[in-house]
């Protein structure tokens, strides 16, 4: 049974479209997941009054250059049909395959490391269409305390209580808004309710009381 180091090379020893596939995909998932850490990390300021009440935003990490360079040996694979292979030509070949190079690999096919290949890749960021357009929020700031009035504690005439703080802050990744009702004793916060609307539809996703 190979051990994890063979499964690994035989792992790596594909197709060049395979790897550089694989280079992308692993990136990518890797950027989601702080992607998702951030957006958490908003969303637990936008959810604690005195975090949200100073209007502290979550640090988005992001990965500005991911490099891979392989030292490996190249295969070509040629394009077959019934009379054989074809004579080499520009579209003579089926596909590149890659074998890296290590000690193995070396000393089994005697193998001259000095004529290997180097592959190097480089993935760098795009920002998508209309990145860099603000986000504008269909709703306002009153018209956001008017939705979320009947789920907050008010006084005699409707409104939200005077004694109690209010928070409202628009989230642009979710087009949401976040309604914090509290009270300050001292350094304790007693949370009276917690609304949160959709922009783009001005209904109401959740409710919390205290």
């Amino acid at each position: 049974m190979p051990n994890g180091a063979q499964r690994i090379t035989d792992l790596l020893s594909s197709p060049m479209q395979a790897v550089i596939t694989a280079l992308g995909v692993g990136v990518a998932q890797a950027q989601r997941e702080l992607d998702r850490y951030a957006i958490e990390t908003q969303r637990e300021i936008n959810e604690d009054p005195l975090l949200s009440e100073h209007g502290l935003q979550a640090i988005w990490y992001q990965m500005p250059r991911t490099e891979l360079e392989l030292t490996t040996a190249i295969a070509l694979e040629e394009q077959v049909d019934d009379e054989g292979p074809r004579v080499l030509g520009p579209y003579s070949l089926k596909q590149i395959h890659l074998q890296p190079i290590n000690a193995s690999y070396t000393n089994q096919f005697e193998y001259d490391v000095q004529a290997s290949s180097k592959v190097k890749l480089t993935i760098v960021p795009v920002p998508p269409p209309a990145a860099e357009d603000a986000v504008v929020p269909r709703l306002d700031r009153a018209a956001v305390i008017v939705i979320a009035r009947q789920h907050l504690v008010t006084d005699q005439d409707g409104e939200p209580s005077s004694d109690a703080r209010l928070a409202v802050n628009f989230n642009g990744q979710s087009r949401e808004w976040f309604v914090l009702q509290y009270r300050l004793d001292e350094d304790e916060v007693d949370r009276l309710a917690l609304v949160v609307v959709d922009d783009d539809t001005s209904q109401l996703i959740r409710y919390q009381e205290g």
